[in-house]
């Protein structure tokens, strides 16, 4: 089954500019709002953090001078390897207020921790699914915390989305949903994400690989009503059926912080094409950045850079994260596979980007995400390539700041880890960062680069970190759960 890019495919729905750039307004890089908002060490709810993805979060506690006071506080072993992003919550169960820390795993399980002790509250085991060419999978997406509802949404192999209560991890009324109805072909890497009372699921394939009816995946982003727990809307990534165009990004979308524009990053097509009588990847929306109306309707802008490649599979790893330092507009960031990191002016997403940084080496593939501190305006990647006479091929941590003119310069690289990295965070001036496949987990200053903090695990770590209530909390995919805090001064 083959698809023929055609001019109409190109030129499918878009709201007027002057509309979209309305709805994206300027929030100043950091303000009172922000700092209610995000608070000191708030719930962790979602992958990065917030609906804009930036992974930052104030601390009381953490900061440069204190990050080598860093210790392990426990260690739990959970059934299997964890790549999703860890959660945590603070919960009232029968009057008992307590903070939770929930983990999805590689066997399809979800378990709640208690974030003081690493005791196992709760437990719910849904299995894998073995999808013959592409492997057994289980559970890859990051829940979504719906504290006003009490409950943890996840979805694993078997595209059954579940509404599990927090405090017990009971079904709650009305889940299963049945989300997939191919889930030996499609799968959700993305994590999921809600924004005003719609929870945003993002559908992928597992390797591009069609079913057993020579199709394959359809990538696209499906909403779902909270309160009625009906179908909200869907956007198809690439027209018509089963031609790719997955949203896997880690991240899955972002959100404009009035939830007026939703983002995500669309991965290859396999569309033919008669130019070159071959299958390319930028049919439909495939390798591409769009805004969308919340929706799903109505693509309010998009933009694939004519830098990246309509073949090879050169495509967007990682959701955008929304940022604006003082001295820009609202802006867009994303790594595409190809190795670059690029930035858009989010107003006007179709003029392209307005900087392109070459971060990764252009063979392993750089799908992980960019973060963001508000504070000092500096955004940092990971898994950056770095060169080094005495050892060879490097790899770390980098931080770009713009100028006065809102162009991008890398402001230090440091090195620390390999292969698969997920994003940073960003905690208290401070830049925490798992080792990927080398294990381990880092804290750099935000300002300089300089490693404050460091500790070796034997598995390697490419789950993302995150901080609650003061701790640090992290996986390994051998399933072992962390949890470190800023031992007292002596």
């Amino acid at each position: 089954m083959r698809f023929v890019v055609a001019a109409a495919v190109l030129t499918l729905l878009a709201a007027s500019p002057a509309a979209y750039a309305k709805a994206v307004r300027p929030s100043g890089p950091v303000d009172a709002a922000h700092r209610t908002t995000y608070g000191q060490d708030p719930d962790w709810t979602s992958y990065g953090h917030d609906a804009q993805l930036t992974n930052h979060v104030f601390s009381r506690s953490l900061g440069p001078r204190t990050a080598s006071r860093l210790a392990l506080e426990w260690r739990t072993k959970v059934d299997d390897r964890v790549t999703a992003s860890p959660l945590a919550a603070t919960i009232d169960a029968g009057g008992i207020t307590r903070r939770l820390v929930f983990v999805a795993t590689w066997a399809g399980s979800v378990s709640a921790l208690d974030a003081g002790t690493g005791s196992l509250v709760w437990t719910r085991t849904f299995g894998s699914v073995d999808t013959g060419v592409c492997g057994d999978y289980g559970i890859a997406s990051t829940p979504a915390i719906d504290l006003e509802r009490s409950r943890l949404y996840v979805i694993g192999a078997d595209g059954l989305l579940r509404g599990l209560d927090l405090a017990t991890g009971e079904d709650a009324a009305g889940f299963p949903i049945r989300v997939i109805d191919r889930p030996t072909t499609e799968y959700v890497w993305g994590g999921l994400r809600i924004v005003q009372d719609r929870l945003y699921v993002p559908i992928a394939s597992y390797c591009d690989a069609p079913d057993d009816a020579q199709v394959a995946a359809d990538g696209r982003l499906v909403a779902i009503d909270l309160g009625s727990l009906a179908p909200a809307g869907t956007f198809d990534a690439v027209p018509g059926f089963g031609f790719l165009g997955g949203l896997w990004g880690w991240g899955g979308v972002s959100a404009e912080p009035d939830g007026r524009v939703v983002y995500s990053a669309v991965g290859n097509s396999s569309v033919y094409s008669a130019d070159c009588d071959c299958l390319v990847d930028d049919g439909g929306y495939g390798d591409s950045v769009v805004a969308l109306t919340p929706d799903l309707q109505t693509v309010l802008d998009w933009n694939r850079p004519a830098t990246v490649p309509n073949r090879g599979d050169a495509d967007f790893g990682a959701a955008p994260l929304l940022f604006q330092p003082d001295v820009c507009p609202p802006l867009a960031a994303a790594n595409n596979k190809a190795g670059a990191l690029y930035i858009w002016d989010r107003r006007a997403l179709g003029s392209g980007p307005i900087a392109a940084v070459g971060l990764g080496d252009a063979s392993s593939p750089f799908v992980g995400a960019p973060s963001y501190d508000p504070v000092s305006g500096l955004i940092y990647d990971s898994q950056v390539f770095m060169t080094d006479s005495d050892s060879g091929r490097k790899y770390g941590v980098a931080a770009l700041g713009p100028g006065v003119d809102c162009t991008f310069t890398i402001v230090w690289r440091a090195a620390f880890g390999s292969g698969s990295q997920a994003p940073p965070i960003v905690v208290g001036g401070v830049v925490l960062v798992g080792g990927g496949f080398d294990g381990g987990f880092a804290a750099l200053d935000g300002s300089s680069g300089e490693l404050l903090w460091s500790y070796a695990t034997d598995e390697p770590t490419v789950a993302p970190l995150i901080s609650v209530g003061g701790s640090v909390f992290g996986a390994d995919l051998e399933g072992n759960v962390y949890a470190f805090a800023v031992e007292p001064a002596s």
